[in-house]
C-alpha cells in the first residue's frame, strides 16, 4: 500500500514535554499540537533529527538549525495520523502529513 505526503509549512502552537535541562539546544519532545483549529494528541514520537547548518557548509546553501519530530497524533476522532514537526528559531510549524 503506498503512502503519500502533502507539505503544508503552517504555523502551529505545539505543546512539549516539560523538561528541565535543555539538550545540545533541542527543543522538549512535543506532545501535543493545534492546527487549524483542531487539538491533535501525540500518542508516539516516530523520530526526531535536527538538521544543522554545519551539515551544509561548503555548499552554498543557507541551512539554520532545526529540530524535526515525526509523531503519529490523534484528534480525538478514531483515525490516526502521521505528522512532522519541525521547531526553528523557537517557532513551530507542521510541515508533513501522511495520507
Amino acid at each position: 500500500m503506498a503512502t503519500m505526503t502533502k507539505r503544508y509549512r503552517e504555523a502551529v502552537t505545539v505543546e512539549t514535554e516539560a523538561v528541565s535541562v535543555e539538550i545540545d539546544g533541542a527543543q522538549p519532545p512535543p506532545t501535543g499540537f493545534t492546527w487549524r483549529g483542531g487539538r491533535y494528541r501525540i500518542l508516539t514520537v516516530l523520530g526526531h533529527w535536527r538538521e544543522d547548518a554545519a551539515y551544509w557548509s561548503g555548499g552554498g546553501v543557507e541551512v539554520p538549525q532545526r529540530d524535526l519530530w515525526r509523531v503519529e497524533a490523534q484528534n480525538g476522532s478514531p483515525s490516526r495520523g502521521i505528522y512532522e514537526l519541525v521547531a526553528e528559531d523557537g517557532q513551530w510549524r507542521l510541515d508533513r502529513v501522511w495520507d
